[in-house]
């Protein structure tokens, strides 16, 4: 699914010389390269990233980093997410046989299936963000093979591979090869993160806006980055802050989900609340999802959750600051104000 580039690195006799990545281009593919095996010293602890942001995460990435690795049966692996503004994701292994949930499934959010993969139980660490303890799982000594791990809302997009040898097998790869490969992997992500920006296919500063973009702009199969943001800009140095708009009295502003790995939702909460209301995403409040909804600050209102490719429209009817926000990706910064003159 993905393009795997690496970073060049020195090992001295002594010590790890530091490594040098360019943050947003491409390096050399050592793929071939001779790395030194890793010797099996017991049962063996590895972590994997759980998704990636930077930009006071406005891109973010959504897979697992590093998004393939082998280890020996009776490991385990620390999933961690490491910022409290990151996208939430789930670590999950359904068996070959079972239907995979869909991604706004409730089920989701809660842990089932304990914290051993066997590779006959659906096992899931439940909803996981920054600021909750990590997931750690083991693989169970009598099941080497090959495992799919994947987050049950971003699938296709974010899933990785699990290798997993004879207990006592020695290793490919040791862990600073496999940080070095996550590294790469994220910058390779967030830079189409980055260059998605510039395709925003709408006025720049209207009132049409991208409620999220991804590399893809709706293509199918979904990619491994996104834009958690209001997008009305093409400049990458203005989309941490985008969705700020000033307006006259009686626009109707529309939002455009440009993305095919992520939900979105346009709530505001009555004027002067400087917060979302403490809301389900689903279903609708107060709006009209086959037309026009119109807004003057004395209600809630939320269009409930829109996919790829699907648009909400609202009219401002009344002069005032108004907050609004996604349900799901607020904690990122997913938010902007619209401000309406006479």
């Amino acid at each position: 699914m993905r393009t795997i580039v690496f970073v060049f690195f020195v090992i001295t006799l002594s010590a790890c010389s530091s490594a040098v990545m360019g943050s947003h281009s491409a390096v050399p593919d050592v793929s071939n390269f001779a790395f030194p095996f890793a010797q099996n010293r017991g049962a063996t602890n590895w972590n994997v990233e759980t998704g990636a942001a930077t930009d006071s995460y406005a891109l973010q990435d959504v897979d697992f980093y590093p998004n393939k690795i082998t280890i020996d049966a009776g490991d385990s692996i620390t999933y961690r997410i490491n910022g409290v503004g990151l996208d939430g994701h789930t670590v999950a292994f359904v068996p070959p046989k079972q239907k995979i949930p869909g991604p706004l499934d409730p089920k989701d959010l809660v842990p089932q299936g304990g914290t051993t993969i066997d590779g006959k139980k659906f096992v899931n660490s439940g909803v996981l963000g920054g600021g909750l303890p990590p997931f750690e799982v083991t693989f169970l000594f009598s099941r080497p093979g090959t495992y799919r791990i994947l987050c049950l809302f971003h699938e296709p997009a974010m899933e990785s591979t699990v290798i997993v040898q004879k207990a006592g097998a020695r290793y490919p790869h040791d862990a600073l090869y496999y940080r070095y490969i996550a590294d790469s992997e994220k910058w390779h992500d967030l830079a189409a993160a980055e260059r998605s920006v510039s395709h925003f296919p709408f006025k720049p500063g209207g009132t049409t806006l991208a409620a999220g973009i991804d590399p893809g702009l709706v293509r199918y199969p979904p990619l491994d980055s996104t834009v958690l943001r209001y997008v009305d800009t093409r400049d990458i140095l203005k989309v941490a802050t985008s969705g700020n708009l000033t307006i006259k009295v009686g626009t109707v502003v529309t939002w455009v989900n440009e993305t095919s790995n992520e939900p979105h939702t346009l709530t505001l909460n009555v004027a002067g609340k400087k917060k979302l209301p403490r809301i389900p995403p689903d279903p609708p409040v107060n709006f009209n999802r086959h037309g026009v909804t119109r807004y003057d600050g004395s209600k809630i209102v939320n269009s409930g959750t829109f996919l790829g490719g699907t648009r909400v429209r609202l009219m401002f009817t009344k002069t005032g600051k108004f907050y609004y926000g996604c349900l799901y990706h607020d904690n990122s910064g997913m938010d902007g104000t619209i401000t309406v003159t006479p």
